[in-house]
């Protein structure tokens, strides 16, 4: 007998969850760059965290508009994306869904710091176009779950049909082509073609197949052929790709301009000026604008679809700058000034106290007092958990809002603006108050009809003048080495170029302002990059920057007169 009770057994040791993280993914057997975070054993990961543009363009996943949010679904499964778990990766927004893939049936490993993602091929059981309304869908009866991809312009779908099948999809106009690791590939349809998964029994839906016999073929190379592009081209116009080195480094340029006014062409905003919430592929803001030349433009907030910067359109502030961040202005002239801006709005009531506004018509959710206006859209819903609001017309309040109204959205007249307070900041007014809103900028960036923001500021006056700190970039996100979009001028005139790695890495900013004045630009802007990230050409998108085709909030084309 012991003397004394024996001890208790030791805690089980805590062991962290072990990390592995790339930049690399292979998606069915096609391979593209992609940051990616895995937490747990070899095996099988407790977390998997992906890009949801990834999400979206690589596997399928769509958002739909529901009254409580946004939602993404797959397969039968539909999840709010507020309800999502989310955290930064990279320059991306990353959710978290090892769960969701596993239940579908989606295996995962990493090898050679590459992750993985499988499904097994499934046999197409049937094919069936919709009638009278719905003429334009095509659904695709499966006897499993099938990933669809969106790569370089074309619609990838990862399954196997018969020779009847394919034959069927050629004379509905869809050149199909056989992947070369088995799937079928859509040409050109990665922008035309919306899809949609469905479980119980397993079907992939396209809508927007269109009537009619086969198209040719186009691949995914400067269009310099193209009778459009040729005449410009005629006329000196500036189209072409070369490689360059900054250091050792060689990167991929495109880059499409000249001396725009000499030429007839017009710089212009592409954006939606009746909406700003909401995305779309680059070529559907570009072709209605009858752009020649089109690239992505500011930032934007890939959750719930807002910009994040500064556009400017015709006058009309449809979105105000933030964080003193760096933009692009120009009117009739053509010519841009580049610089970085600030609006400062104040909010004057009854002749007496002010009040500053931090934002105008604005994604980008800070504690204080935001403007919104008609061409925010016809509706506000809340951005945030705590807010108020009041609803001012011809000078006066007219209402005050709760939060529980902006919760369920409200309607933002045509001529009414609607004061948002967030933070627990008071409202600063009461109904039947006067109300008077002034904006000032010293800098004349703000005069100027047409404005878009990106970042940070590359060049200005021929040096460079990069400085993150300054306009509110993180010191990750200004290391980042990615795909990236530039808008610049030099002495040549005007242009719009889209850089990536011609040999594995792709450039940073550093390296994007020195690749900048080495091909003679005066002035570059950076803007959103990344994934992001896109040329069209006469209304093909000929590079991406990362092989997916993304979704995006405004551009910036090149307009014929």
């Amino acid at each position: 007998m012991l003397a004394f009770a024996p001890l208790p057994a030791p805690p089980p040791e805590l062991r962290p969850v072990p990390n592995q993280s790339g930049e690399e993914v292979l998606i069915g057997r096609e391979r593209s760059k992609a940051v990616w975070l895995w937490r747990g054993s070899d095996a099988e990961p407790e977390e998997l965290w992906l890009p949801l543009e990834v999400l979206e363009s690589r596997l399928g996943f769509r958002r739909v508009s529901r009254l409580d949010g946004e939602a993404l679904e797959w397969f039968g499964r539909t999840v709010a994306l507020t309800a999502l778990a989310t955290r930064s990766l990279g320059d991306e927004v990353g959710l978290e869904v090892s769960d969701w893939l596993a239940a579908t049936g989606v295996r995962a490993q990493v090898r050679e710091n590459t992750l993985e993602l499988r499904l097994p091929l499934p046999t197409v059981n049937n094919l069936r176009r919709g009638k009278g309304s719905t003429a334009d869908r095509l659904v695709l009866d499966l006897n499993g779950p099938a990933l669809v991809q969106r790569l370089n312009g074309d619609l990838l779908l990862e399954l196997k049909l018969s020779r009847t099948q394919e034959r069927q999809l050629k004379a509905w106009g869809l050149s199909p082509q056989l992947h070369r690791h088995g799937g079928l590939v859509l040409k050109g349809q990665a922008t035309k073609l919306r899809s949609l998964s469905l479980a119980s029994p397993w079907r992939v839906v396209l809508d927007g197949v269109q009537t009619g016999g086969h198209r040719p073929v186009q691949r995914a190379r400067l269009p310099l052929r193209n009778p459009a592009v040729a005449e410009w081209l005629r006329r000196g116009f500036v189209l072409e790709q070369r490689t360059i080195k900054v250091g050792v480094k060689p990167i991929q340029v495109f880059r499409a301009g000249g001396r725009l006014s000499r030429l007839g062409i017009t710089l212009q905003p592409l954006v939606k000026a009746e909406q700003q919430q909401g995305l779309r592929f680059l070529p559907q803001l570009s072709q209605p604008a009858g752009a020649l030349v089109a690239v992505n433009g500011g930032f934007f907030n890939r959750i719930n679809q807002l910009p994040l910067g500064a556009v400017r359109h015709q006058g009309v502030w449809l979105s105000g700058p933030i964080l003193n961040r760096g933009v692009i202005a120009w009117g009739s002239s053509g010519d841009l000034q580049f610089g970085r801006l600030r609006l400062n709005q104040t909010l004057q009531v009854n002749n007496g106290r002010r009040w500053s506004l931090m934002a105008l018509n604005s994604g980008y959710v800070q504690k204080g007092l935001s403007l919104y206006t008609p061409a925010w859209g016809p509706r506000y819903r809340a951005l945030s958990g705590e807010e108020e609001a009041l609803l001012i017309r011809g000078g006066r309040v007219e209402a005050t809002v709760d939060k529980n109204s902006l919760q369920r959205g409200i309607a933002i007249p045509k001529d009414a603006e609607l004061v948002v307070a967030r933070g627990r900041t008071p409202l600063p007014a009461r109904p039947g108050d006067r109300i008077r809103v002034t904006s000032r900028s010293l800098s004349s960036l703000a005069q100027q009809p047409n404005v878009l923001g990106g970042g940070p500021l590359l060049m200005q006056n021929g040096n460079v003048v990069l400085n993150g700190r300054q306009e509110g970039f993180s010191p990750g996100f200004m290391s980042l080495a990615a795909p990236r979009t530039v808008v610049g001028q030099g002495p040549s005139g005007q242009w719009l170029m889209t850089l990536r790695g011609a040999a594995g890495s792709d450039p940073t900013l550093v390296e994007t302002a020195l690749a900048a004045q080495q091909l003679g630009l005066r002035d570059a802007l950076n803007m959103d990059g990344g994934s992001s990230t896109t040329l069209v050409v006469a209304g093909r998108t000929v590079m991406n920057g990362r092989s997916s085709t993304p979704r995006v909030h405004n551009g910036l084309g090149l307009i014929p007169l």
